[in-house]
């Protein structure tokens, strides 16, 4: 039996689909639940959303009881295409780089420990925001919540002031400090994965201030020691030099595509993308969309990566970033 949904469960369940926070999510739910026909050819779907609001309310539950009975400062809730850490010694300019690069108006000093816990912020590029999360410094040894923040996130910028001779001192505190919490960076390429109880996590090697004097020569010493184990490069954060590429290459850490969906007959939907890891299929897409879709995909046509416009595709043909893909089902 078709569902024949009405245009204002439809614009609902595209308010979910955009929804960020768990009351937003929730308000979605329960106005799709409330104009979704009721007739049997709904009743899987009535059942999954109402599962699905069972299963927000308890995450809800479980966060209110957890800031009631114990504030962890270093437990960051995930926004975003992903979430980067940055990592570094007093004084490096970590704030001010994480100012540069989201417009978020945290509190910068020439003095060190400015960032007294981690701080969150929001880093746009091109259509989607990733999640940058500043964090205390690095002063002898990598904290344990610290560790445990790192190893949930998916990758980190590892930050090092080109205006101090001190600065191979500094790199050797952070790396040494990484690997004893057995977390190791990898280029932006590398493998990012879990083993025998060591975290890879793809990183970025930050030299700031780069407009200091000397800074090329301090610069030349750290890639010597230190640049084959993550992506380097060299930056400012008072002249925002670098800056740009900067975002571009956080982007490229996180290893994710964006794919625009397009329904039947109609324009795609370009504000907001579905954000997919590397890899995906048309068939990740349509889980994503909504699990049921997987078993009632009939076919697909890409625009963008495939061969033509509009290029009818296989289940399990792999999407490219800034594919465009009609679904039908």
């Amino acid at each position: 039996m078709p569902a024949n949904l009405t245009p204002e469960f439809l614009e609902a369940q595209e308010e979910y689909r955009k929804a960020e926070t768990i009351p937003e999510k929730l308000a979605a739910l329960e106005r799709m639940l409330a104009t979704i026909p009721k007739h049997k050819g709904t009743e899987k779907m009535q059942a999954d959303i109402k599962r699905r609001i069972a299963k927000l309310k308890e995450e809800a539950e479980r966060q209110r009881r957890s800031k009631t009975s114990r504030y962890d400062p270093f437990a960051v809730e995930r926004h975003g295409a992903g979430q980067v850490v940055v990592v570094g010694p007093p004084n490096a300019g970590k704030s001010a780089l994480v100012a540069a690069l989201t417009g978020a108006p945290l509190e910068v000093a020439d003095y060190p420990f400015t960032t007294q816990e981690p701080e969150p912020a929001m880093m746009p590029y091109e259509d989607i925001q990733v999640q940058l999360v500043d964090t205390p410094p690095v002063v002898d040894e990598i904290e344990g919540p610290l560790a445990a923040l790192i190893r949930s996130a998916d990758g980190l910028l590892i930050v090092l002031d080109l205006s101090t001779d001190e600065v191979l001192d500094q790199a050797e505190t952070v790396f040494g400090g990484l690997e004893r919490r057995r977390i190791r960076p990898v280029p932006v390429d590398g493998d990012a994965r879990d083993e025998a109880g060591v975290a890879f996590r793809r990183a970025i090697l930050v030299g700031n201030k780069a407009d200091a004097p000397d800074a090329e020569v301090r610069w030349s010493l750290l890639l010597d020691s230190y640049g084959h184990r993550a992506t380097p490069l060299a930056v400012s954060s008072r002249t925002r030099a670098g800056v740009e590429e900067l975002r571009r290459l956080i982007f490229r850490l996180l290893h994710v595509i964006r794919v625009y969906a397009k329904p039947p007959g109609q324009k795609p939907d370009l504000d907001k993308p579905f954000i997919l890891p590397e890899g995906s299929t048309v068939l990740d897409l349509a889980e994503e969309v909504h699990r049921d879709w997987v078993r009632r995909l009939k076919m697909a046509r890409v625009w963008g990566s495939a061969e033509f416009g509009g290029q009818a595709v296989a289940r399990n043909y792999p999407l490219k970033d800034k594919d465009i893909v009609e679904l039908h089902v």
